[in-house]
């Protein structure tokens, strides 16, 4: 069998489909003729196209899978009845397992800005740090086995930064962002400032796997990043003969606080001008990459958004 592949987005409606995917399934049922089904999404590179499936057995086997899982598609692509904008899904047939011979690589989203030229803008900020144990800090936590994760891993799942290289995307535009309010703003501890947005989302090299998929580890589904970063930085300061209490109280509260409100998933609120401000930099650069990622993409000027929860407006 051959192990080249189209991207999900060449594909039209009546296209014969036998394709490598990540599969995502989102329900398993019984349809109203007692027939089994499945359906959820396949995707790769180019993005992600909902599929479905009525047969009894292949929907079995789909169940039975690890949620995603890489497999061979093989079925038909059709124009789905039953969406609004006449979406493409995937009607899958059977389904094969994917071989060592079988070329995933484009199954893995990959930054599309310079990645050394991140890594060199990380290792600047750190040294603009002129707090002399903040600067230590920081370059204590990004070194070694967590450097290399860092600046390897995508910064979610899905939605914003999910590509290699996003983690270290995202914390470097972070900080960027947050560092140019902390400049328009009055008494702001701007050491803190670029420590919480550099060290924010560390915590999610452990959270979600860099492998085909990016999926949730299973300490990751326990404890989530928030917490688990700032376990990391917290056995850090704990390597660092008197770090001062009141900077690692206030750098703990940013990596605790910076989703803002616990109802959003901060196991505590922001109470600083400082985490305020890293927070609305997370939540923006977050924001403004679902514009970049779909301009690169698709070229529809108008596009339903699933993390913003409404149409946006893509290009000028």
């Amino acid at each position: 069998m051959s192990t080249e592949f189209r991207l999900l987005k060449e594909f039209r409606a009546g296209d014969r489909v036998q394709q490598a995917v990540l599969l995502h399934l989102q329900k398993f049922g019984t349809a109203v003729n007692g027939k089994k089904y499945a359906r959820g999404t396949v995707q790769d590179n180019s993005g992600a196209m909902n599929f479905i499936c009525f047969n009894d057995g292949v929907a079995e086997e789909i169940r039975n899978l690890p949620n995603p899982s890489v497999v061979i598609a093989i079925g038909q692509v059709s124009r789905d009845k039953y969406a609004a904008d006449g979406a493409l899904q995937m009607m899958v047939e059977a389904i094969q397992q994917a071989g060592s011979e079988v070329d995933l690589s484009h199954l893995i989203p990959y930054t599309p800005q310079n990645i050394e030229l991140y890594e060199r803008t990380l290792q600047e900020n750190i040294q603009a740090i002129e707090d002399h144990a903040l600067r230590q800090l920081v370059a204590v936590v990004l070194t070694g086995d967590v450097y290399k994760r860092f600046v390897k891993n995508p910064a979610a799942s899905k939605y914003h930064h999910a590509y290699i290289g996003g983690l270290l995307e995202h914390s470097v535009d972070v900080a960027r962002l947050a560092m140019a309010i902390a400049r328009e703003t009055e008494g702001i501890d701007k050491d803190i400032v670029m420590a919480g947005a550099l060290l924010h989302d560390v915590g999610k090299i452990y959270e979600i796997s860099a492998d085909v998929g990016f999926s949730y580890t299973e300490t990751g589904n326990l404890l989530g990043h928030l917490a688990l970063g700032a376990f990391v930085v917290d056995r850090a300061i704990a390597g660092i003969p008197d770090f001062p209490e009141h900077q690692a109280a206030d750098l703990l509260h940013i990596l605790l606080s910076h989703h803002g409100s616990m109802e959003k998933g901060s196991p505590v609120a922001c109470a600083t001008k400082e985490s305020f401000i890293v927070h609305y930099a997370d939540e923006l650069n977050a924001t403004l990459n679902q514009f970049q990622y779909r301009e690169e993409n698709n070229g529809n000027e108008w596009q339903y958004n699933r993390m913003l929860g409404r149409q946006i407006r893509l290009g000028h």
